[in-house]
């Protein structure tokens, strides 16, 4: 008897443990052969949250427009641990982005770390993960 509620223990402990893992959506909203894009806005803001920090930020259309992006960086954790911090993007910096679309055409995307420009500076921060 011992050794079976020890086994339902284990199963009930791997399902609870587990189940964070299996809840995470991955990139499946981003074209995976899709060009980056390259696009320059403004900081609207930074919002450093689990499960993933986002970057909003204007960018001027072609048309003239304002276009509202959003870009998905990694977690918060990944991020500090690169060195990044909150404060790290503040609204009204300019940025300079490369950023992977989704597949619904909207302005959303997944967000690289490397080579972004911040008020025309590189942004050193750790490497891409």
């Amino acid at each position: 008897m011992g050794s079976l509620l020890r086994a339902v223990r284990g199963v009930m402990l791997a399902a609870i443990c587990g189940a964070p893992v299996l809840a995470h959506h991955g990139t499946s909203n981003y074209e995976a052969t899709a060009q980056a894009i390259t696009l320059t806005g403004t900081v609207t803001e930074f919002v450093w949250s689990n499960p993933h920090v986002y970057l909003l930020f204007d960018v001027k259309g072609e048309n003239g427009a304002i276009v509202h992006w959003a870009g998905e960086m990694n977690s918060p954790g990944v991020l500090k641990n690169a060195g990044w911090t909150k404060n790290t993007l503040k609204t009204g910096d300019q940025v300079t982005v490369s950023i992977r679309p989704n597949k619904f055409g909207t302005p959303v995307g997944l967000l690289s770390r490397a080579n972004m420009l911040v008020n025309g500076k590189p942004l050193q921060i750790g490497p891409e993960q």
